[in-house]
């Protein structure tokens, strides 16, 4: 992929998504325009691109480096459209013990409706639905997009000492930390806004510029990263999704 459009389409991102102002977009053909909005489009992120390249253009930055044509801007698509690609509330634990766990804390979390943190509940999913396509697939666009929007969007709601106790029980620190890790580096996130960070992750920025240079191949993340971010995780996801194939096969 070339470096070009990667950085032009996470520049396009961060201005649709969190209304950067340091947007500087490098001159392209229509060529790599065209590849850009292809990716969008794999990513199911395209409200984000409409948005970002509108926020560029009202803003007086670089226009004469966007095409002054309906490339990307060819419809009302905005991102709350293209929001429910990405459901949190589909987040899966694949190891049974973790799951009951999880499971316990939620309905722990519920019945004390004086101090139910129902923000806080919800960013632990998109957290676990994000280690969810990571560990099945590959890093998810809109998910790391969606979660940088909501912590923005609900920090002053979010409790982060229920969160890091959450993240502990359902073994997903180093998973948050890598999510974390991206949001800082590519999304100009800072360390103040993300509590819930232990440390920068290694190699965070070679995994999503990977991802990003793999859209259409369909590449999974290496099991050795998998690993790395959530050991028991992987391991009984990859074994239920071999078992599931045998089944099948037998059937």
């Amino acid at each position: 992929m070339n470096p070009i459009i990667l950085e032009n389409y996470i520049t396009i991102l961060r201005a649709g998504a969190f209304k950067s102002k340091d947007n500087e977009i490098i001159p392209m053909s229509l060529y790599k325009w065209h590849v850009l909005e292809k990716m969008a489009q794999e990513h199911h992120v395209q409200g984000f691109l409409t948005d970002g390249i509108r926020n560029i253009k009202e803003s007086g930055q670089q226009n004469s480096n966007i095409p002054d044509i309906d490339i990307i801007e060819k419809s009302d698509t905005s991102a709350e459209d293209t929001q429910d690609v990405f459901n949190p509330s589909k987040a899966y634990l694949s190891y049974s013990a973790t799951k009951r766990k999880w499971e316990e804390l939620r309905e722990e979390e519920m019945s004390d409706i004086h101090n139910i943190s129902d923000e806080t509940l919800q960013l632990l999913d998109i957290i676990i639905m994000n280690a969810d396509y990571i560990i099945d697939s590959s890093i998810n666009i809109e998910g790391i997009l969606l979660l940088g929007r909501f912590i923005r969007e609900n920090k002053k709601a979010i409790d982060y000492t229920k969160l890091n106790n959450w993240l502990l029980q359902t073994r997903m620190v180093t998973m948050a930390d890598m999510l974390g890790t991206i949001l800082i580096e590519f999304f100009d996130f800072s360390q103040d806004e993300l509590p819930f960070m232990k440390t920068s992750v290694k190699n965070s920025e070679h995994i999503f510029t990977q991802a990003l240079e793999h859209t259409f191949k369909k590449q999974r993340t290496p099991l050795y990263t998998c690993l790395h971010l959530a050991t028991l995780e992987t391991l009984y996801h990859r074994f239920s999704g071999a078992i599931s194939v045998v089944r099948d096969v037998e059937e």
